[in-house]
């Protein structure tokens, strides 16, 4: 009877699992695709590239071969030219992010909180945002000349806005019963904010904070692009300016790349942050 049970799937039979079919199996699987993926678009882009410049007997002052980009990025390399300027570009990126960050954050709360000054600064902060920044930014050069400040003022042009909005949103996502209960607690406006709205808003905030590191990305690269002598920037405009085209591409790409840094890092917070959440 023992040995029949068994056979007709009894509570002693032992199941058998193929090796290497455990849980975590499939998540692993799933990260190497995603993984790949992009690596495989990549290298398609590569070999049509690397084929029209060959089939089409590109000239390279047009649209040099992908090997003659690499040659320019390693050459920066190697002759100690790529660090300092990438450095450059990444301080100007970091410190703009943060302080457009704050004063937008700080702003968004400012408009959230009074219907005055949303009503008097919003269409003003609207046209500012409209305006077209390469329009602008030589006017920031002529007033603060080729320094540090002008190229700071775009990047913080850039920046502010969209984290500002993005606290709004995020400050109005707060539940009615949470603002009562902390009526209750006869709690400070300031205690308020801190314990109750801000830990509400994260998600828009890094939402918008996604968008702003992409614009403090763009603000530094075209502050230099017009007035620096330094920077990821600066190095188009040599590559341009000497009709070197592997240059101007493979600054380009690198520029590419701290876009991708960027956004990544903030969405790396943003899995961290929103872990509990979800």
């Amino acid at each position: 009877m023992e040995t029949l049970t068994r056979r007709r799937g009894g509570p002693d039979r032992e199941l058998k699992r193929p090796a290497g079919s455990g849980p975590g199996d499939s998540g692993i699987s799933r990260r190497v695709v995603r993984l790949l993926t992009p690596l495989a678009y990549a290298a398609v882009v590569l070999a049509a590239w690397s084929a029209y410049v060959t089939f089409a007997d590109v000239p390279s002052y047009l649209l040099p071969a992908p090997g003659d980009v690499l040659d320019a990025g390693v050459r920066l390399v190697q002759d100690g030219t790529l660090w300092p300027n990438l450095t450059y570009t990444l301080r100007n990126i970091v410190l703009g992010f943060v302080g457009g960050s704050l004063i937008g954050i700080a702003l968004g709360w400012v408009l959230w909180a009074s219907r005055t000054v949303r009503e008097i600064l919003a269409p003003y902060m609207v046209l500012l945002q409209a305006a077209p920044k390469i329009a602008v930014a030589p006017l920031l050069v002529l007033w603060f000349g080729l320094s540090l400040t002008s190229q700071y003022a775009l990047i913080l042009l850039l920046v502010f806005f969209p984290m500002a909005m993005a606290t709004m949103l995020g400050l109005k996502d707060v539940p009615e019963d949470i603002g009562t209960l902390g009526k209750l607690l006869h709690l400070s406006r300031w205690q308020y904010l801190r314990m109750i709205q801000l830990p509400a808003a994260v998600p828009a905030l890094l939402a918008g904070a996604k968008i702003a590191v992409i614009d403090a990305m763009t603000g530094a690269f075209l502050a230099e692009y017009l007035a620096s002598e330094r920077g990821l920037g600066y190095l188009m405009v040599l590559g341009n300016t000497s009709s070197d085209t592997p240059l101007l591409i493979a600054a380009v790409l690198i520029t590419v790349a701290v876009g991708l840094l960027g956004f990544g890092l903030v969405s790396l917070a943003e899995r961290r942050l929103l872990r509990g959440r979800r």
